[in-house]
């Protein structure tokens, strides 16, 4: 097939059924691969949507100025989309952005700003938005997109994504997905009930994110979690939290690649082993987890064993086998509670952390 230019090659991306890890061998455990997309993840979705409404609705114009606040993903899609349609694209990112991402969206064009000193409670984000603020303030004609709050970001899923995974199933019990901006999680949830209205929505978020209350605290893992409560994350569109830790979610990145030959990013590694723990409460019940991004991002780092060890989680914590990771799942160190509910590490740990707001 012959496309004009490289973002119409969007979407359309593939599910894959888990052959090897499962908690049962009926189980149906399947998993859609975002990475498949242009830029390598979810977020080319949500950031050729906002950016068509925005041209559409006269907000942004041609050769303008786009700053936007990014852990990655959202920066490798607004490069790829500023080198195809010709704006300016400014990328405020912090130390842990992997350096994979920030070479792929300079060799496209993109200028980085780093942000380099966090807020007291070891929080980035919020030290990036204020930067992106203090940016569109001073560049004539910058616009941001403010995936967190943009209505846009959500609808792309709602209109496109959750069509996508219609036309896969005649029936599905659950939908896992992540925690970054709601956007994807809050859209598709939206978007499949309209098919499936008894679909149970499992939000998977990371401990250490404050997205759901909790108190924030730093964490390891890359593309989950915020260290507030966005406006696109819709708690009534969610029947369920499963908050991941690190080793959790690093674990199964491993086993995934080496026993599926599937190569996930660590929100993706997160999604699964909820899908997991689902699964393993709903015998052959059919569950999708949404991987948001490709395991190419982190080839130096989350499958790195020196960079683990350097960066405070020896691979030997790590569990190595499927049974190992199975048994796990069953007895995650979180317990998944119903949305509104705190499971057994979350009582009493305070309240979200607006830092978006500062």
């Amino acid at each position: 097939m012959i496309y004009e230019n490289v973002l119409e090659t969007l979407g359309d991306t593939p599910v894959v059924r888990l052959r090897r890890l499962l908690p049962r061998p009926q189980d149906r455990v399947y998993v859609k691969l975002e990475g498949v997309n242009p830029s390598g993840s979810i977020k080319d979705r949500a950031a050729l949507h906002m950016v068509e409404q925005a041209e559409h609705e006269g907000r942004l114009r041609p050769g303008a100025t786009l700053v936007e606040s990014t852990s990655g993903n959202l920066g490798k899609s607004l490069a790829l989309i500023g080198a195809v349609k010709g704006y300016r694209i400014i990328l405020v990112v912090d130390p842990k952005t992997p350096q994979s991402v920030l070479s792929y969206a300079t060799s496209l064009g993109a200028e980085i700003d780093m942000v380099t000193r966090p807020d007291a409670d070891g929080s980035y984000q919020a030290a990036r938005i204020r930067r992106v603020r203090r940016l569109v303030q001073d560049l004539p004609g910058a616009h941001t997109l403010d995936q967190y709050n943009n209505p846009d970001n959500p609808r792309a899923h709602r209109l496109h994504t959750s069509r996508e995974i219609t036309k896969d199933f005649d029936q599905l019990a659950a939908l896992v997905a992540t925690v970054s901006t709601g956007g994807h999680l809050s859209g598709l949830s939206a978007g499949l009930r309209e098919q499936f209205p008894d679909l149970h929505v499992r939000a998977v978020d990371a401990v250490g994110s404050a997205a759901f209350g909790h108190r924030f605290e730093p964490y390891k893992m890359r593309g989950i979690g915020l260290s507030w409560r966005p406006g696109n994350l819709r708690p009534q569109a969610i029947d369920s939290l499963h908050r991941v830790a690190d080793t959790e979610a690093l674990s199964v990145c491993r086993v995934l690649a080496a026993e599926e030959g599937l190569l996930l990013g660590e929100s993706g590694g997160a999604a699964v082993f909820a899908a997991l723990a689902y699964a393993a409460a709903h015998p052959g019940a059919p569950v999708l987890a949404i991987a948001p991004d490709t395991g190419a991002n982190y080839l130096y780092e989350t499958y790195d064993d020196q960079w683990l060890r350097e960066h405070g989680t020896p691979p030997e914590v790590l569990w190595r086998t499927s049974g190992d990771l199975l048994h796990h799942a069953r007895t995650p160190l979180h317990a998944p509670s119903p949305l509104g509910g705190e499971d057994e590490g979350a009582a009493g740990t305070g309240q979200v952390a607006m830092g978006a707001q500062a």
